[in-house]
């Protein structure tokens, strides 16, 4: 499991060991070695851009479970290195994380992911590419319920469809090391399709408290200056144009997919935000 101490990485180790699996975490990050206490059988420290590194990684691995860290420059410089680290290897499934419409070029991050699917696609190893829609847990329902306000730097009044981390985390664990899942695109969306607006009428609705919705504006750069960073430059350039397009047109996706897969209908967000303020 490639950047398994990220937000999708931990809950992705967590669903993999819930499902029998040994997992080798792998992360460039140090807290990476915790996941072993939370029932990986080892963790590794390395940089996904420095082939030896890529290469310990996946030696001896039967599947590899590939997740790029969000909003990189070098994103699909990394995908493409894990992806011959594994062929070399002679991984036998290698299950991508993408996004859904991967085809929205002009959005960084889709235009990223893209590129890392043709690199899979053309790897000549067994493949499963999952490519989830906007996950619920960018709202952090909790801070917003205590705020009163769900702030957004993008229309409040444009519906965007969502997903459960935790169900797409179950996907993950399920189609690992499963041949009926091998040379296939699973698009994983949820049933809802709400506005700002909306969402946070659900959340005051199960809370019991009122919240509101509220666009905010994004911030011109990280930092004063001309000396922003390489990294900087690309994430706040990626942001602008990924709320614009949220903004003016939203994200769509269909929740048959991830239905048919869960064997169960998709968690819904007032679901979520019922788990999420018991969790608090």
């Amino acid at each position: 499991m490639t950047a398994a101490n990220g937000r999708t990485g931990r809950n992705v180790v967590r669903a993999l060991v819930g499902a029998g699996h040994p997992v080798r975490a792998f992360d460039i990050a140090t807290g990476v070695e915790q996941l072993v206490d939370e029932g990986a059988t080892e963790a590794r420290v390395g940089d996904l851009l420095e082939p030896a590194d890529v290469g310990r990684a996946v030696d001896g691995i039967e599947s590899v479970v590939h997740v790029g860290p969000p909003l990189h420059p070098r994103e699909a410089e990394m995908g493409h290195a894990v992806v011959s680290a594994a062929r070399r290897a002679g991984v036998a499934h290698f299950v991508q994380f993408s996004v859904t419409h991967p085809q929205l070029e002009p959005l960084l991050n889709h235009q990223a992911k893209l590129a890392v699917e043709r690199a899979v696609l053309l790897s000549r190893m067994p493949f499963t590419i999952l490519q989830p829609m906007h996950y619920m847990q960018n709202i952090d329902v909790a801070r917003v319920v205590a705020e009163g306000v769900l702030r957004q730097p993008y229309g409040i009044g444009t519906p965007l469809a969502h997903v459960d981390l935790e169900d797409v985390a179950e996907v993950a664990a399920a189609v690992v090391g499963n041949a009926d899942h091998h040379y296939a695109t699973y698009e994983l969306c949820g049933q809802d399709f709400l506005t700002a607006t909306e969402l946070a009428q659900v959340m005051s609705a199960e809370s019991g408290r009122p919240v509101t919705a509220e666009m905010v504006p994004f911030p011109v750069g990280a930092a004063d200056g001309p000396r922003a960073s390489e990294a900087d430059d690309y994430r706040l350039d990626a942001m602008h144009r990924l709320f614009d397009h949220y903004g003016r047109y939203g994200i769509t996706g269909n929740p048959n997919v991830l239905g048919w897969l869960l064997g169960r209908r998709p968690t819904g967000f007032d679901e979520y935000v019922r788990r999420s303020l018991a969790a608090h």
